[in-house]
């Protein structure tokens, strides 16, 4: 079957949207807190919290109930018709310990023609994905941990009646999964000056639920002040995920990538 391509002529909106998945997810995100001096050896806890903005590009395609869509889109498509909302990262930090959350939600609308018939197609996707992960401080500048990601995505394909004898055609499918995944991270601090800079990554699915599931987040951070730090970083997530067979095929083979930018406040 050939696969349907889309025009994404219409609006992609990047909303945080918190459900309570709390339950773990591993990895990063673009907007880590600093961890605290390694001389600070007391129990205590501190917490960060940070809004931020990812201006997205996909590539990639998706199969519903069977039939593939191309659902690629690069910088100038998005852009164009792209409404931002917001995402939340979430951390607390010891001595030894840092314990991060991170959710994000976005819902895609896209048109396209069939590749045979060019009758008329509208595809609709979202999806929401939340990370969270234990991390353990290996010195001043190096953690490692074990988290999960759960990602629940929607679809909604309609190929509009053909001109004579064909009806129109009605598909839908959720598909929720967890990913376990393994974290590291490093940051240092430019000559115990306000700039950071460091890396969040993790790796996992190990066909528990993808395949294979991976971010990679450098960052760069300049803190105002103690309560207020700015970051500017990279996001590059891939996954694929495959469920069912024949007319019930499912399978999300995407990478999503592009600049961020967040305000964190520290506590």
């Amino acid at each position: 079957m050939k696969m349907i391509k889309l025009n994404f002529t219409s609006k992609i909106l990047l909303n945080f949207q918190s459900r309570a998945f709390i339950l773990l997810i591993c990895s990063l995100l673009v907007f880590p807190s600093f961890a605290q001096n390694e001389e600070d050896s007391s129990a205590k806890w501190a917490f960060s919290v940070a809004p931020y903005l990812l201006f997205p590009n996909l590539s990639g395609d998706i199969t519903v109930k069977g039939i593939p869509i191309d659902a690629s889109a690069n910088s100038e498509d998005i852009f164009s018709n792209l409404d931002l909302g917001g995402m939340l990262y979430l951390e607390a930090t010891s001595a030894k310990w840092a314990i991060i959350l991170d959710g994000y939600f976005v819902n895609l609308k896209a048109e396209g023609v069939t590749p045979l018939l060019e009758r008329e197609v509208e595809f609709k996707m979202n999806q929401f994905a939340i990370t969270g992960a234990g991390l353990y401080r290996l010195n001043s500048w190096a953690e490692i941990g074990i988290g999960g990601r759960i990602n629940s995505v929607g679809s909604k394909l309609y190929i509009e009646p053909g001109e004579i004898l064909l009806p129109g055609r009605d598909f839908s499918m959720t598909e929720t999964w967890f990913d376990p995944l393994l974290v590291a991270r490093v940051m240092t601090r430019f000559n115990e000056s306000k700039w950071r800079l460091g890396l969040i990554a993790d790796f996992g699915g190990f066909g528990i639920g993808s395949d294979y599931a991976y971010q990679i987040n450098p960052f760069l951070g300049y803190q105002f002040s103690n309560l207020f730090e700015v970051n500017a970083a990279f996001r590059l997530n891939g996954m694929k995920y495959e469920t069912g067979s024949g007319d019930n095929l499912f399978k999300y083979d995407m990478t999503l990538y592009g600049p961020s930018i967040g305000f964190m406040l520290h506590f």
